[in-house]
């Protein structure tokens, strides 16, 4: 048989705005220890694919990268987590593929709950002064979950400029309450755009909460727990 094993529950982890696969560096070890397939993918414009990167790419291409990992590796019982924006890739995945996921899991993300807050007027103006791309703005790395001022250089090397179309695209997805979905707040985040989200989520029975008193990047301040919580079922 050529397909993916069913019974592998093969995780998906899908990157947040700005970085690329490799912002989950810290987490792959650990999640390839379980013995479950790991893929991290790289979005159009970034990572391993930065050299496409431009103000065409729109919310709509990141969704095909991720349906179309799903499909070529033909998975199943998939755990699909997102990062920060890839909250708002991996919803519009569920509405395509929904039928292979088995689980969502927003690590300090946007999710389908609330109003959208990827976008703003001063966003805006900022996207239309840099050619429709949005800097890197608001997400230092700290120094000292990231390896030193050696370690905030590797990052901020490979940290490219992100399209503002894949914000201005409505997301416009209903998740149903039986789907297996969980939301983890960085409590520690300053000036959270995902607060309002957790707000929602908290009192929705439907979904398991977590906070976790760390930064936006979570994957570096606390690998262990990210790599339990997304690997726990």
């Amino acid at each position: 048989m050529f397909g993916a094993d069913s019974h592998a529950r093969p995780i998906v982890l899908v990157h947040g705005a700005w970085v690329g696969e490799w912002s989950w560096n810290p987490v792959l070890p650990l999640l390839h220890a379980t013995g479950r397939p790991v893929h991290a993918v790289s979005l159009t414009g970034h990572g391993t694919r930065r050299h496409q990167s431009g103000p065409h790419i729109t919310l709509s291409d990141h969704v095909a990268d991720v349906v179309n990992v799903l499909e070529v590796l033909d998975l199943v019982g998939v755990t699909l987590v997102g990062h920060s924006y890839g909250g708002r890739v991996i919803s519009r995945v569920w509405k395509q593929s929904s039928a292979r996921i088995a689980r969502l899991l927003y690590l300090d993300a946007h999710a389908p709950v609330a109003g959208d807050s990827g976008q703003s007027p001063e966003r805006t103006a900022v996207a239309l002064a840099n050619g429709g791309m949005l800097p890197f703005a608001g997400y230092d790395p700290d120094p000292a979950i990231v390896g030193g001022s050696q370690g905030v250089a590797w990052f901020m090397d490979r940290v490219m400029p992100q399209s503002f179309a894949t914000f201005t695209e409505q997301v416009e997805v209903t998740l149903p309450p039986d789907l297996d979905k969980t939301f983890v707040l960085a409590t520690k985040s300053e000036s959270s755009r995902f607060t309002g989200y957790a707000d929602v989520i908290r009192l929705d029975l439907s979904w398991s909460y977590i906070d976790l008193a760390g930064p936006h990047w979570l994957m570096y301040s606390h690998p262990n727990e990210i790599a339990q919580i997304i690997s726990s079922r």
